[in-house]
């Protein structure tokens, strides 16, 4: 049963939402609103207050680890894991088994807590499977941890975990990067073969550029999001971390495509973007790069887009030699490349307060979550103290951009994404794919010693082009070409909506001809 309101109830709510209630009308609207809520009593909230798993699932065998402090530092020395698990279908078998998987702790596996990398979600354990945990369990993968995160994942950097900041495998003492740090440093480890993160802004790609392994965010809705506790739905994309190619596709190739539960797929043909990546997965596309056109847009390199004249080279170098393996390079101009900026920033900080209040908003067709969002705003009644300063920030500002400007930055933003979205779609019937720097620089080194604006900022100081493919939800790729004083620098490829398969081969294309500048990816413990 629901709770009722009680006059004082009536009284804060009015005075809350400047409804001008008088005292002598109390009476009335609490008879009112209970009535209200005594309707809406045939509702079963009881997903929402259990932790057992469905019994409907698959039969798969789920572990949680408890390991001690040493041996959690001998196993995990990068902070990269937040809990260890051993979670594998039985019986399965597919293009996946014997892969170790990672699955970023925003996402569910039914059985094992979820937290979010935040002390707001301490004890909320998921009755049922993500989408692509289960795709992932089915292809016979086993799911050996859940992956550090930037609390509510809402920075770049790697350091505002409420388990700590997550190291580079590169460099322990530098930054992995976020907010699916944890995602990507775990490959690392040569116990993880995959790992699996979120990007709203550049948050799987980051990482990738830092870490030197191979980061992808798809086409928006190409891999769905059930499941996943994301920032806004218009720009949440899941994807997947690895070492090589062919790991990658067959990832891609397992949790791609149409669950029925997702509306954000309902518009995408998937008759070629399936069948291409299990080409590039087993080896039959066509690696010959002759005719393929690579665009080099102006305003995302060299001092336009604020990129470090060391990684602009080395950038430019390995863009180069996709022209050696036959492809042509092509000067392009996309200008909202550096306008998208003020938009993005709009959407991720409107997008997270709705997230936070109800577990991704209203107005959703989909399948929805309510023991997420029971979680979230109990969790946020209780302990919202414990939030990371930049995500404090940034809900004191949603909340005041709601109640002054009634949600019009969020309503511009959404208009200016249609704008950038038709700019890089008419750039991409010129040329094949875009490609320039995933990042300005490379991983800088943790400091727990800085100021509180200098920290946070630092963690968004590197995006001057991964936010563009979140507003417009083309495909991007970043791939670990490159190398600055010992530090990966990634090189992006950006494609065509539907068009994942297409990066995928080039990566593969380059793979054969020159391999990766991996950092230290598999060689750590």
């Amino acid at each position: 049963m629901l709770d009722r309101m009680t006059p004082d109830d009536i009284r804060e709510r009015s005075f809350q939402l400047n409804l001008g209630i008088r005292e002598d009308e109390i009476d009335e609207y609490l008879a009112l609103a209970n009535t209200i809520i005594g309707v809406m009593d045939a509702l079963d909230v009881s997903a929402g207050r259990t932790s057992t798993v469905d019994p409907g699932q698959p039969d798969v065998v789920r572990t949680i680890e408890h390991v001690t402090d040493e041996e959690r530092a001998r196993r995990d020395p990068l902070n990269a894991i937040v809990r260890f698990t051993r979670v594998k279908q039985v019986g399965a078998s597919g293009p996946l088994a014997g892969k170790r998987v990672v699955v970023k702790d925003s996402f569910a596996v039914a059985g094992v807590p979820m937290t979010c990398g935040s002390r707001v979600l301490q004890g909320f354990v998921p009755t049922q499977d993500s989408t692509v945990a289960a795709r992932l369990l089915a292809a016979g993968a086993e799911i050996v941890g859940m992956a550090n995160m930037e609390n509510m994942a809402f920075s770049g950097g790697g350091e505002t975990s409420y388990y700590g900041p997550i190291g580079n495998p590169a460099d322990p003492t530098r930054v992995s990067g976020g907010s699916s740090g944890g995602s990507a440093a775990a490959l690392g480890y040569p116990w993880v073969d995959i790992g699996i993160g979120t990007d709203q802004g550049g948050s799987i790609r980051i990482p990738a550029s830092f870490c030197g392994v191979l980061g992808f965010k798809p086409t928006h809705g190409l891999v769905p999001y059930s499941g996943g506790i994301g920032l806004d739905r218009t720009i949440d994309h899941v994807g997947p971390f690895s070492r090589d190619v062919k790991t990658m596709a067959e990832t891609m190739a397992v949790v791609s495509g149409p669950d029925g539960d997702d509306p954000r797929q309902d518009a995408h043909d998937f008759s070629a973007v399936l069948p291409g990546l299990r080409a590039v997965a087993d080896g039959s596309a066509s690696l010959d790069l002759k005719g393929v056109r690579i665009g080099l847009p102006r305003e995302a390199w060299g001092e336009a887009a604020g990129i470090d004249p060391r990684v602009d080279e080395q950038i430019r170098a390995a863009v180069g030699r996709f022209e050696a393996l036959g492809a042509e390079l092509v000067e392009v101009s996309t200008p909202w490349h550096a306008r998208i900026g003020p938009a993005a920033f709009s959407m991720f900080v409107e997008g997270l307060l709705a997230t936070v209040q109800g577990a991704g908003g209203l107005t959703w067709f989909g399948k929805m979550w309510p023991e997420a969002a029971l979680a979230l705003g109990r969790g946020l009644t209780t302990g919202a103290t414990d939030l990371s300063a930049n995500v404090k920030a940034a809900l004191m500002v949603g909340t005041m951009l709601r109640e002054r400007y009634f949600h019009v930055t969020y309503a511009e933003a959404m208009n200016q994404r249609r704008a950038a979205k038709a700019e890089i779609d008419a750039v991409l019937q010129t040329v094949d794919v875009l490609a320039m720097p995933t990042l300005s620089i490379t991983a800088y080194p943790i400091d727990p010693s800085l100021g509180l604006n200098e920290s946070i900022w630092r963690g968004w100081s590197m995006l001057p082009n991964t936010p563009i493919a979140d507003m417009t939800g083309h495909p991007s790729l970043s791939l670990p070409t490159s190398k600055v004083d010992g530090l990966p620098c990634g090189t992006m490829l950006t494609g065509r909506t539907m068009g994942d398969h297409e990066l995928l081969r080039l990566a593969a294309a380059y793979e054969a001809a020159h391999g990766w500048e991996l950092g230290g990816a598999g060689q750590i413990g």
